[in-house]
């Protein structure tokens, strides 16, 4: 009798964590060189596996082409020759508002021949108007940064726009999570990814950030595998930001991440796949630079691959093609590579994002990218049936063993999976290293209706073809083969599943209005396969807090609440909120005090529908409130500081939190993993020979196993996390590195922003960041190289190509080196004036930090913040081009007045 739940149905769907839950997640990273120590992960296939080091792989089916190219209900759908750069632009005469809905003539329901229709409506119907609008104060991103506009010192602060005043005592939780997104955007942020920053050395609680913040302390960021569900964590808190201040400089804080965002597919060259991050191949003794994920010779592995084409990539920086300049002022050659085999998990990052964010984009273009992809992703999805289960005894006696163990948990209502005939299940085919020069780059006809693969128990060879979906479903880092699949959806018999797959085939039909994705929901999904009855099974097979991996909830209840929240009144909206409800909260997280998932919760119905609607929000709240970093300093980031047994119990008391200790039935569901077909089921041994640490409990055979809290630990008290809300609430102490390793801060944010913008919170509401006068500053020099092709008029005619430097110093200076001979002239005073005047520009400045698409000159900021632009030809151009001549534009004139200085002075 099977006692635990890592894997349902092995034979039948090896994948990981249960009925329950979808794959993927992340443990904690190892503390070793580059990305070698990036989460250790368990894949759709159940592997545990190292996402971000040398032993990721990715997989990958390809699409540029449009099947469907009707207009959806946000006129959105690419042409069906648009590829996955997205350079046509749509027809936007719709409302972003409008709700989507079936035609009834086409749609009808199947046993009563009535109309069947579904109304959906995006989650954040229409942008917010901007308070500053109408106002001299100008917008800004980044808290407390600087910057020196004509001589006088500018600050970004709070501001309140309806007292027109500047908050010198702002709300103590506004301040705290303005903080976290200035770090987040500033330290963990590498190409709009999001990683963990490792420092050099351990980071004391109140260690200031001009000291932790020195590009010298930086080391490596941890977590590059997990970074595609964290960047989309990232855009979501953005999005809520931005849609509770409505300025112009958190909408371009937005942009600029879905753009991030929709590079990791980018990358990959193939329309619909997923790479968990991107990152630069170093050579030996190449520089550190804290803004890129780099790898070093020996660290890559069959997971890491080189992009395809990186020149057309449209938001890839061009250091990856022109080299990473070093500090003696020659250039690191480098290699572009994108690192994959992404799971369940990475998806969840955009399929929660891209929906939320859609209405909001003012670029057509993001919005047909974003379109192109989410279609390819679900038409690339390969159909795999198992049928004829119930004429093959032995199989269904395994079966049954399976789902009969004493972890089963059903509802007296809930489907019997007992009695499946036939299970569907959805694989996404992995590109890696063996495989990727052959892999059909195009976009699948779709969606997935018809089986590719079927494995028919009555076939004599049917447990030899399990076995090698088995094989295909579980490669190892090292152990690869042509026919890798990257992950795989079992909505027949998983819960969590069923719900991904519903949510993506609403989201798709949305987006593209294209029906044949309504008929695969209401023939397929809705149909047979019964993917509504299996969500309600969501929670029917979850092992016990000492062996649970609670990333899995994580990963869950994301799609479902954006589901939720996009569908009209309806059966299906219904038992939608009946999975959240009775699954999510009731049989899993009602004692998690997670503050993102109790806003999503809280936001998925109303006090009806939902039991503990009001003690979630208040909870939410009250964590929110009590977030903060280690020791005694509030206001700092989480790091890796340890906490001993001793040390949290004394907090423990203070909160009224004792111990709990597993029973003997749940320590064998733990420990008591079984043999199928030859296949070693997961377990987790918990118990260990006592040794008197707090809390321990002493099972019948005399060993001990740890005890965990009886409530969840309040924020100041729980382990460190990448992301607090995916890990368990109730571990009670870890080790620790003293404080090398520091968290991205999503979890304080993304919940902070949604539960403003629901009106859970409201200090602080209505302020928002603007530029504050803050005296008078000395200018200091600005660097800006070219490296210009011959076509902008200042090389030599007849050359190919030639660089010109240019260094702009405080004493009026202009150094020009062209073609390795270095020239130089002293400006004169005005010169010198209207040039700095250029460069302090308003304007200027948010084109700058935008890395404005409408002279897309490429910008980097190098790490002691000159400003760098590389221009390189062939792969720029043409926008080089444009750029330069165009003497509106604010980085145009800047571009065209070094130009035209050069010139002036005969250099």
């Amino acid at each position: 009798m099977l006692r635990h739940r890592s894997h349902l149905l092995l034979l039948i769907v090896p994948a990981c964590v249960a009925l329950a839950s979808a794959c993927g997640g992340g443990d904690t990273n190892a503390a070793d060189g580059g990305d070698l120590g990036a989460d250790a992960v368990t894949d759709a296939s159940g592997d545990a596996s190292t996402d971000g080091g040398a032993d990721a792989d990715a997989a990958v089916d390809t699409a540029a082409d449009g099947s469907a190219d009707s207009e959806g209900p946000l006129d959105v759908l690419t042409d069906a020759d648009t590829t996955a750069d997205a350079d046509a632009v749509t027809d936007a005469t719709t409302d972003a508002a409008t709700d989507a809905t079936t035609d009834t003539d086409a749609a009808t329901d199947a046993d009563t021949g009535a109309p069947w229709v579904l109304e959906v409506s995006p989650t954040l119907p229409a942008p917010p108007d901007d308070p500053l609008a109408q106002s001299p104060k100008v917008s800004c991103g980044v808290y407390l940064a600087e910057r020196c506009v004509g001589g006088g010192l500018e600050r970004c602060e709070i501001y309140d726009p309806a007292t027109e005043s500047f908050v010198d005592d702002p709300d103590p939780l506004l301040r705290r999570v303005f903080l976290y997104d200035r770090w987040y955007d500033l330290y963990a942020s590498p190409q709009g990814q999001t990683g963990e920053p490792v420092f050099t050395e351990g980071m004391a609680p109140a260690t200031p950030e001009s000291v932790w913040g020195d590009p010298e302390k930086f080391a490596r960021y941890d977590g590059a595998g997990d970074s595609a569900i964290w960047t989309g964590v990232a855009l979501t808190s953005d999005i809520f930001r931005y849609m509770e201040t409505g300025t112009d400089a958190d909408y371009q804080r937005v942009e600029a991440k879905v753009r991030a965002l929709l590079t990791k597919f980018d990358v990959t060259g193939v329309p619909g796949y997923l790479a968990r991050h991107h990152f630069l191949y170093m050579p030996e003794g190449g520089p550190v630079d804290r803004r890129f994920f780099q790898k070093w010779p020996g660290q890559l592995g069959h997971r890491d691959m080189p992009m395809p084409h990186p020149e057309s990539v449209p938001d890839l920086s061009p250091v990856y093609l022109s080299g990473l300049p070093k500090p003696d002022g020659t250039t690191a050659p480098v290699q572009a590579y994108w690192n994959g085999h992404p799971s369940i998990d990475q998806y969840t990052g955009p399929m929660v994002a891209f929906p939320l964010v859609l209405p909001l984009l003012k670029d057509d273009a993001l919005k047909a990218r974003i379109v192109e992809h989410m279609r390819c992703y679900l038409n690339r999805l390969e159909r795999i049936e198992l049928r004829n289960l119930q004429d093959n005894p032995e199989l269904l006696d395994l079966l049954t063993s399976f789902l009969a163990g004493s972890g089963l948990n059903l509802d007296p209502d809930d489907i019997d999976l007992t009695k499946l005939d036939t299970i569907v299940a959805f694989a996404l085919r992995g590109i890696n290293n063996m495989n990727q020069a052959g892999f059909d780059a195009t976009c699948p006809e779709g969606p997935p209706r018809v089986a590719t693969r079927v494995l028919d128990a009555d076939d004599p060879t049917f447990i030899s073809k399990v076995l090698d979906l088995a094989a295909d479903l579980q490669q190892g880092a090292e152990d690869i083969t042509e026919s890798q699949i990257d992950h795989m959806y079992a909505p027949s018999i998983r819960g969590g599943d069923a719900a991904h797959m519903i949510h993506l085939a609403v989201m798709v039909w949305w987006m593209t209005g294209d029906d044949a994705y309504l008929d695969f929901l209401r023939d397929d999904l809705l149909g047979p396969i019964r993917a509504d009855e299996v969500a309600l099974t969501m929670q029917s097979l979850r092992l016990p807090d000492w062996c649970f991996k609670f990333y899995g909830d994580h990963i869950t209840y994301g799609t479902l609440w954006q589901l939720i929240t996009m569908l009209g009144d309806s059966p299906l909206r219904t038992s939608m909120v009946r999975a959240m409800e009775e699954e999510m909260w009731q049989k899993a997280l009602y004692n998690h005090d997670s503050s993102k998932f109790n806003v999503m919760y809280a936001t998925s119905g109303d006090d009806e529908e939902l039991s503990s609607r009001q003690v979630a929000i208040e909870s939410a709240v009250l964590n929110l409130e009590r977030f903060g970093g280690g020791g005694d300093v509030i206001d700092s980031p989480r790091r890796t500081y340890a906490r001993t047994r001793g040390e949290v119990w004394e907090g423990m008391q203070d909160e009224g939190i004792g111990f709990r200790c597993p029973t003997e039935a749940q320590r064998e569901q733990c420990e008591g993993g079984e043999t199928v077909l030859g296949i070693d089921t997961e377990s987790k041994i918990i118990s260990y020979t006592c040794d008197g640490r707090v809390g321990e409990c002493t099972m019948a055979d005399g060993k001990c196993t740890e005890g965990l809290a009886d409530d969840a630990l309040p924020p100041r008290l729980r382990n460190y996390a990448d992301f607090m809300w995916q890990r368990s609430p109730f571990d009670v102490g870890s080790g620790g590195d003293g404080g090398r390793k520091q968290s991205p801060g999503r979890d304080l944010s993304e919940p902070y922003w949604m539960a403003r913008y629901y009106g859970f919170i409201e200090a602080g509401a209505g302020q928002v960041l603007a530029w504050r006068p803050a005296g008078v500053c000395d200018v200091g020099p600005e660097l800006l190289e070219f490296e210009i092709s011959e076509f902008t008029g200042l090389c030599i005619p007849g050359e190919t190509t030639c660089e010109v430097v240019t260094t702009v110093s405080v004493g009026g200076g202009l150094k020009v080196s062209k073609d390795g001979v270095a020239q130089e002239a002293t400006l004169s005073a005005d010169d010198f004036a209207e040039l700095q005047s250029m460069l302090q520009q308003s304007a200027f400045l948010e084109a700058m930090e935008a890395d404005d698409p409408g002279c897309p000159l490429l910008l980097d900021y190098a790490v002691d913040f000159s400003l760098t632009w590389y221009l390189q030809d062939p792969i720029v151009q043409k926008s080089v081009q444009g750029c330069a001549v165009d003497s509106e534009h604010p980085m145009g004139v800047v571009f065209n007045k070094v130009k035209s200085l050069v010139s002036k002075y005969g250099l």
